[in-house]
């Protein structure tokens, strides 16, 4: 089932559309009541921030989440294509932060490569509930500052630890 981030799924987006209107009136205003070197001046800052704000809002319209019966596959907003085979998700789950929007995460510790999937992506609880049933999932939540990053390779560090206390490959200093 392929995810996608839609203005349904993202309300938020209609906002952006509305700064992409309100930039160029606001310097044409400007070249009317202000001037015309200020009015030039801000129409070309109104035309750059338009662009630039397009371009991201068609890069993330681009980009998608697919789940199959054998791999995740995301289209990030850069174009890369990442293929997660489930067999290969070294740690899955759910995060919320202290201040910040929750999203679901995918990490392969091969190639070290991690995926995070805004609750923007529509149908999000079915992707929820595929990624649930089909990774080692986890529920985690951040404290303030703390990155996900963060979290994970501290949480492998200490399981490849307790994995070689269980083997006898770590030896007690005492």
């Amino acid at each position: 089932m392929r995810h996608t981030i839609t203005i349904a799924s993202n309300p938020r987006m209609v906002i952006l559309f509305l700064l992409v209107i309100a930039l160029p009136a606001t310097g044409v205003l400007l070249l009317i009541f202000a001037g015309t070197l200020l009015g030039i001046i801000a129409l070309a800052a109104a035309a750059y921030l338009d662009y630039s704000m397009l371009r991201f809002f068609r890069n993330h319209m681009k980009s998608w989440v697919e789940t199959t019966d054998t791999e995740l596959k995301c289209r990030m907003a850069d174009g890369d294509l990442l293929v997660f085979s489930w067999g290969q998700v070294t740690s899955a789950g759910y995060c919320t932060q202290e201040r910040g929007r929750p999203f679901l995460f995918v990490y392969r510790e091969e190639g070290d490569k991690l995926v995070t999937i805004p609750k923007e992506y529509g149908d999000f609880e079915a992707l929820f509930s595929t990624i649930k049933q089909r990774t080692p999932f986890q529920e985690l939540s951040l404290d303030r500052g703390e990155t996900i990053q963060e979290r994970l390779k501290q949480r492998l560090q200490s399981d490849s630890t307790e994995e070689a206390e269980i083997r006898g490959e770590v030896q007690d200093p005492d």
